[in-house]
């Protein structure tokens, strides 16, 4: 088996925990570490460097990982394609469609392979909820919601998180993965996005919102708010489908709940879902409809009158059974994590060795979550 010599470029704490997840892999050697900072003291069994181009044109190492401020992508990645290295970047793709452009350039005249970190696209969940969606089982996606209330503590005026010359703001550094998830898990492109912020002074921009009409009907909402203290962090994806209501939990998902109309072959796909419990089932026929008050005349539609098809958004389903349930990932988030990073790792490998391969997270998809995200943020 062959093993890889990779590369971190930016050795702060994520660039740590892809080290330690990284070096669990077989075919996986962290030969080197790049980082002007006292941390890289810390790094233990590989090189060290203190100027990012001297990992770059390292000989021996084939895979540069980038984990440093938005602003620097596009160099960095630009330079290590361009001394041959494959590229495993941090999300966002750039902080600009221009820089974003001269990567894709780059890529094609030098052939190297080059992913974004976008790994949530690995999690359990997230791959089962799109796997129900293709197959049909939940109907058609129509409202996303995204609720993330994250912690400032960690985040001084004086962070570069701040500085949106170096960051992007919040939509670009952190909404881009909220952003390609729903692009996954609802398949549609963006056709018009709307965007609004608060600031809470000069330099930090704190609150940011975005709506978002997606080419197929699917309409989404969008808000992060970096002000507050890190007991009350919480991340919210609810999903409505024409079939089913799906609430997930955890920027990096990790249980949730589900009420969907079901048939047999419908009913038996939700065990994709990690840990899948039925807690709650009933005929469709047997169920109230609490959508009108007591004393309301009946319907004179006549549909599905047998309650064993429902007509929802002028398509008519078949589902004779309404089902509630949760679902939960039995890991820990930190192995959860782990494991996210060393699959895109490996889908990068993957891609190497078998140029057909197709990686699970492409450079237009990417693309496709930076310009939404630089739309909001206008």
């Amino acid at each position: 088996m062959k093993r890889y010599k990779v590369g971190i470029i930016g050795y702060g704490g994520f660039g740590k925990f892809l080290h330690h997840w990284w070096s669990k892999l077989e075919n996986v050697q962290v030969a080197a570490v790049a980082d002007h900072g006292s941390h890289i003291k810390e790094a233990e069994n590989c090189r060290v460097y203190s100027d990012w181009k001297d990992l770059v044109n390292d000989p021996e190492i084939e895979i540069v990982s980038i984990v440093t401020p938005p602003g620097l992508h596009s160099e960095m990645a630009c330079a290590a394609m361009q001394a041959g290295k494959h590229v495993l970047l941090e999300k966002p793709l750039s902080i600009t469609e221009r820089q974003a452009e001269e990567i894709f350039r780059v890529q094609q005249k030098t052939g190297r392979i080059i992913t974004v970190n976008h790994m949530i696209r690995y999690n359990p969940i997230i791959n089962a909820v799109i796997q129900l969606g293709q197959d049909g089982a939940l109907g058609r996606l129509r409202h996303a919601v995204v609720n993330n209330y994250a912690q400032d503590e960690s985040l001084p005026e004086s962070h570069w998180f701040w500085n949106e010359d170096v960051s992007g703001g919040i939509m670009v550094e952190h909404g881009v993965h909220f952003f390609d998830i729903i692009n996954a898990v609802g398949g549609q492109k963006y056709s018009q996005v709307y965007g609004v912020s608060h600031k809470r002074n000069e330099h930090q921009r704190d609150r940011v919102a975005a709506m978002v009409l997606y080419d197929e009907g699917l309409i989404a909402n969008y808000y992060h708010a970096f002000s507050g203290p890190g007991f009350f962090e919480q991340t919210t994806i609810n999903l409505v489908y024409d079939l089913a209501r799906i609430t997930i939990e955890g920027w990096m998902p990790m249980k949730g709940n589900l009420k969907a109309l079901v048939n047999a072959q419908s009913r038996e796909e939700l065990s994709r879902l990690p840990r899948w419990s039925e807690t709650q089932a009933q005929e469709f026929a047997k169920a109230g409809d609490v959508s009108r008050p007591e004393g309301w005349g009946a319907s004179e539609s006549g549909v599905a009158a047998e309650k064993e098809s429902t007509l929802i958004s002028g398509i008519l389903y078949d589902a004779d059974h309404i089902v509630s349930g949760s679902f939960e990932i039995p890991q820990t988030k930190g192995e959860v994590y782990g494991s996210c990073v060393q699959q895109i790792l490996s889908d990068v490998i993957a891609k190497i060795e078998n140029p057909d391969h197709t990686l699970k997270i492409t450079l237009e998809d990417a693309f496709e979550a930076l310009k939404t995200a630089l739309l909001a943020s206008k």
